[in-house]
Order: structure tokens, then sequence, then C-alpha cells
């Protein structure tokens, strides 16, 4: 295993990646070839940090539901879509504080 310096990641192979979750490698197969997990370059078969916290995840699911792979794949991608929501919520309410309100009081004559 060893450091991405483009972004100060670590990298693993497939075999690693397995041994990190504790899964068996047909499962960590079958995730991939349902793109529940995926990678730039196939060949060389090198994964993140980011995938292996994907492949915890997609055990936890399994483990706690048993949710088949192709409910994973949809599971996570509606948990990522909650997750770009909440974030935009937290942008507008964050845009919303910084406007400030001016009151004026006109008196008539």
């Amino acid at each position: 295993m060893k450091h991405s310096n483009e972004f100060n990641d670590i990298i693993m192979t497939l075999d690693e990646l397995v041994a990190a979750c504790g899964a068996e490698r047909s499962w960590v197969m079958a995730l991939i070839e349902e793109n529940v997990i995926e990678y730039d370059v196939p060949e060389t078969q090198q994964f993140t940090g980011y995938q292996l916290a994907t492949v915890r995840r997609a055990s936890r699911l399994s483990r706690d539901f048993d949710a088949s792979i192709p409910a994973i794949g949809l599971i996570l991608e509606l948990l990522e879509e909650v997750e770009q929501l909440r974030q935009f919520k937290r942008q507008q309410q964050a845009s919303m504080q910084s406007v400030h309100t001016i009151e004026v009081e006109i008196k008539s004559q």
C-alpha cells in the first residue's frame, strides 16, 4: 500500500483492498462488475481510500440489511444524493445568514 502524491490518498491493489475490508474477493469483484466501485484504470487495479470506504459501507449494508449487490449500488447512490442535498441546504442557509436586512422607517408629514 502506498500514498498517492496527486490526491494525498492511499493507493492499494485489489488484493490489499480485499484484505483491508475483510470481504471475499468474489464479492468485491461483483461490486466492481455492478459499478458500485469504479476506478479509472482497470488494467492496473489500483484503488484509493475512498473506494475502500465504499466497500466497507457496502459490506455493512449487505450485513445489516441483507441487501443484494444491485440494491447496495442503489442505496449508495441515494445516500450520496441525500448528502449532496444536505450540503446544498447548508450552503443556502449560510448564504441567507450573510444577507443583512436594513429596516428604514419613513415618517409621513
